[in-house]
């Protein structure tokens, strides 16, 4: 019984600080690996082209990782320079569909910051993956990989990344603009799994000055699409990514290394990028809103104002609440906090 193929489908943009370690890692599992790449400025199109010009491939189906890449890497262009999740992953997932050509296929949905942990492709779970059935989703757990590169922290909630594609299109899940899903899988599927013997490796929380970087856009974007309050965007975003006191020596077996592997992880990530594009988009779209809104969205970081020349424009008390949301955020779950907030909502409106 032939086995289906793996169609990873990631959305890039200036990506070139992560983007060499998760082709290394994916075209060694992958068939193929689609790239939908929004104007990146950064190399991170030339490293595609690269891997999809790379004459250092397997053409034999394998189901266990290998020390050669196998996978086609196709590149193709995400149009709108807006952000929105929900029309690049459709653009992928219509991709995706045309290189399958109604063959039976594993549909991966990754980020470029996220690879399967080493020990992947010899546990039960990925048997499990290889003998599933179409319609079958898959959820995993992320391992936020730290600064250190020697120690790891657990995400709380799985997260669906791979559908075993049924063709069928709309699902209905590509609903909103950001955070959407990444997948096609139906609302009300039937045929879930849990993976447990393997996680998959976040890397985005490595590099400091990006996770700070992120933050804000999150910030910026969640607020500018959705109009939720400046408040709550702070409350939900403010050190979000911060390292959390428990934290757990990485695995030898989770990572890849040029003796075991072929290729060494830590060796093609860049971890002290100094400068994101993300602080950019939010740069370019300032003049878009009053200045008078904008400064109660907590975007006001002392790296941000000095990247851009930009002097503080918010009142005292409006840097004192943000002052508070950042000391008050590991409490914010404490009834106290809770009270204060209610009232400062009311305070801070849109």
């Amino acid at each position: 019984m032939s086995q289906p193929i793996h169609i990873v489908m990631t959305p890039t943009r200036n990506e070139a600080w992560v983007i060499r370690a998760f082709l290394e890692s994916t075209t060694r599992w992958a068939d193929y690996v689609i790239i939908c790449d929004q104007f990146s400025t950064d190399g991170t199109r030339e490293i595609v082209n690269e891997f999809a010009n790379s004459k250092n491939k397997i053409t034999n189906h394998q189901s266990t990782l290998t020390n050669q890449r196998k996978a086609e890497v196709i590149l193709i262009d995400n149009p709108n320079k807006e952000f929105n999740e929900a029309e690049r992953q459709r653009i992928l997932v219509a991709k995706a569909r045309e290189v399958a050509a109604g063959r039976d296929t594993l549909l991966w949905g990754l980020d470029a910051d996220e690879i399967l942990a080493a020990n992947a492709f010899s546990t039960a779970d990925w048997q499990k993956i290889m003998h599933s059935n179409p319609g079958a989703v898959f959820w995993f757990h992320w391992a936020q990989l730290t600064h250190d590169e020697k120690h790891y922290y657990n995400n709380r909630d799985p997260y669906p990344w791979l559908f075993h594609d049924d063709g069928v299109e709309p699902h209905g899940n590509y609903v909103r603009e950001m955070h959407s899903m990444r997948i096609p899988y139906p609302l009300d599927e039937h045929d879930m799994s849990y993976v447990k013997d393997f996680r998959v490796l976040h890397l985005g929380p490595a590099p400091l000055n990006r996770v700070r970087a992120k933050e804000r856009f999150y910030m910026f974007v969640d607020w500018q699409v959705n109009h939720r309050s400046p408040y709550t965007m702070g409350r939900n975003y403010i050190g979000s990514n911060a390292y959390p006191a428990e934290q757990f020596e990485l695995p030898e077996e989770w990572i890849y290394t040029i003796e075991k592997d072929g290729w060494s992880l830590w060796d093609n990530v860049e971890l002290d990028e100094t400068h994101c594009w993300m602080d950019d988009y939010i740069y370019e779209r300032l003049d878009k809103y009053p200045m008078k809104t904008l400064a109660k969205i907590p975007l006001w970081t002392p790296e941000f104002m000095e990247y851009y020349h930009i002097p503080d424009p918010r009142s005292w008390y409006v840097r004192l609440v943000h002052r508070y949301l950042e000391l008050t955020q590991p409490h914010k779950s404490n009834i106290y906090v809770r009270v204060i907030d209610k009232a400062l909502r009311k305070f801070i409106k849109k």
